[in-house]
């Protein structure tokens, strides 16, 4: 399957959160942890560790059938690429292999003894729903700030598909009161690197991360 997707900033959480309550099915909120591992410096996968949480003032979370909301982990291999549309809006269209497990204890073992490293770590306090076929989240990536990710899948990559998922995503994208011009064209990945580069110490980097967190935890 290929995952089509855009993320935009969100500069204001409180009207969004509200819109895509009128309209979007809540399915609850959780910490996700990601790690980065590369061998050298290519062949990047992530593992995933998903905490859910509740959130004050949200509905009762409705899950898909089969799905509790528990503890979860994740390991998730991309080819990634990015489209840009004709009207200037990059998407991104990965090719997603992904598989859950109970633990990565034994995963994060293999991968440190055959050279992989540890080249990014990522967490993400995160709002969930669905609308049709389209997964929404309302994501809190420190340092970065707040954004709204919408994503899709398809069995096909080719140009009509991605456009008509384009559209789709575009259309839940007004229905949460954000324009085209919030959306952001850069992964996290890239950014996270640029918001490092600025930091001018670790230590103040970490105490940037960790305020963060606190003053997100404080207003969900």
């Amino acid at each position: 399957m290929f995952e089509i997707e855009l993320k935009a900033h969100v500069s204001d959480r409180a009207p969004v959160i509200a819109a895509l309550n009128s309209f979007a099915c809540y399915q609850g909120a959780v910490q996700k942890e990601d790690c980065y591992y590369a061998l050298q410096g290519k062949k990047r996968c992530r593992i995933r560790k998903e905490t859910p949480f509740l959130v004050q003032g949200q509905p009762e979370p409705q899950l898909p059938a089969g799905k509790t909301a528990v503890p979860r982990c994740f390991f998730t291999y991309k080819r990634k690429e990015r489209r840009t549309s004709a009207d200037g809006i990059m998407l991104e269209v990965n090719d997603e292999k992904e598989s859950e497990f109970c633990s990565s204890e034994a995963l994060e073992a293999y991968l440190s003894d055959n050279g992989f490293e540890v080249v990014l770590k990522k967490h993400k306090t995160v709002l969930g729903w669905m609308y049709k076929d389209i997964h929404i989240e309302l994501c809190s990536v420190p340092p970065l700030g707040d954004f709204l990710e919408l994503e899709t899948l398809a069995e096909k990559n080719d140009t009509q598909t991605i456009e008509h998922r384009q559209k789709a995503l575009k259309d839940v994208l007004k229905r949460a009161g954000l324009n085209t011009d919030a959306i952001e064209n850069r992964y996290y990945s890239d950014m996270l690197r640029e918001a490092e580069k600025i930091s001018i110490t670790g230590g103040q980097k970490q105490c940037l991360t960790e305020d963060y967190i606190n003053s997100r935890h404080e207003k969900l």
